[in-house]
């Protein structure tokens, strides 16, 4: 599709177009599978167009590892959703941008609105049929300032498809300023906005389905952002072990990024090739590095919470410093 807000297309040639090889994902990442509790196996396109999906899929089950992805729906045909029960998959994410077929055509271009809500509803009646919990099935909600009035409909729309869960979330990577002008969140966010969010959860509770928003408000002390990257590590394409999407993009040269109205581009982060050994790469200095600085910032705050407690006298804490990379990242406050 041609999303309006996707790095792969916005960074025009900068951007090296590729998927995982297979013999990389057989002989690298399948042996270390067992450490880890989920492989979420994503980059920055669509996963069903992976001419291996469903190997890495029955590998990842194999090894005992949870396994998802998220996927813009289109392919999701009765083929492939037999598929996805069949295999196991764990964790199944739906990309939509609207309630209605204008606004998420308008965003997602190339999609087709109908046979997306269509093809949830089929692995829904697939899923009662076989009488399977699994794959949970959660409907994403990118907010933007174009569609955001329609989340609470959004909602009232997920609940009549039979999803578990609705997740709203935000444009953590603004690539440009006409991506960055999408965004909803913000120091001060608009109480239009909070309220269609507050809205969209009081829909979610009378009609019992989960719901998650993604904080509007930037908190400027996040000890360390959702993506867990003292956790987690992702591998790109190219095979680079990186901290996460955002800083292992695969590009040419420095990432292009917009932040509070001010170019900050930078430089992807990498640990190493997982070519060289996934276990080098995560004991690598350069991860010890990274990785060193948010547990610091963990540490320093938890230190200055014990002395605020015991003194009782409430002072304004002072984070360590993030990694480089993270100090303009969006994610890094909460979003």
């Amino acid at each position: 599709m041609r999303c309006a807000f996707c790095p792969n297309k916005t960074l025009g040639k900068n951007w090296i177009h590729g998927d995982l090889p297979w013999s990389i994902f057989s002989d690298c990442i399948a042996p270390h599978l067992s450490r880890f509790d989920l492989a979420y196996l994503q980059g920055w396109g669509e996963p069903l167009l992976h001419p291996h999906l469903w190997e890495m899929i029955r590998a990842t089950k194999a090894a005992g590892c949870r396994v998802g992805f998220t996927t813009c729906g289109n392919l999701l045909d009765e083929t492939n959703s037999a598929r996805l029960l069949d295999a196991g998959v764990d964790i199944l994410s739906i990309s939509f941008a609207g309630a209605t077929p204008a606004t998420h055509e308008s965003l997602r271009v190339g999609s087709d609105f109908h046979k997306l809500a269509a093809n949830v509803e089929r692995i829904v009646r697939l899923k009662k049929g076989q009488g399977q919990a699994l794959p949970l099935l959660e409907l994403h909600f990118l907010m933007m300032r174009a569609n955001i009035h329609e989340l609470p409909e959004f909602v009232r729309l997920s609940a009549s498809l039979g999803a578990d869960e609705v997740v709203a979330t935000n444009v953590a990577y603004t690539p440009t300023r006409e991506i960055e002008a999408l965004r909803v969140f913000a120091e001060s966010p608009d109480p239009k906005h909070s309220a269609l969010v507050a809205e969209a959860e009081r829909e979610a509770k009378r009609l019992g389905i989960k719901f998650r928003a993604y904080p509007l408000a930037m908190e400027p002390n996040i000890l360390e952002c959702d993506a867990q990257p003292t956790e987690t590590a992702f591998v790109n394409h190219l095979g680079q072990v990186t901290p996460c999407v955002y800083l292992g993009l695969p590009v040419k040269e420095n990432a292009p990024r917009v932040f509070q109205g001010r170019d900050c581009s930078f430089a992807p982060v990498n640990f190493g090739n997982i070519c060289a050994g996934l276990i080098a790469a995560l004991e690598s200095a350069a991860r010890a590095k990274f990785a060193g600085a948010f547990r610091s910032r963990k540490a320093f705050a938890y230190s200055a919470l014990a002395l605020s407690a015991a003194s009782g006298m409430g002072e304004q804490v002072i984070l360590p410093d993030p990694p480089l990379a993270c100090r303009s990242c969006y994610k890094l406050y909460g979003i």
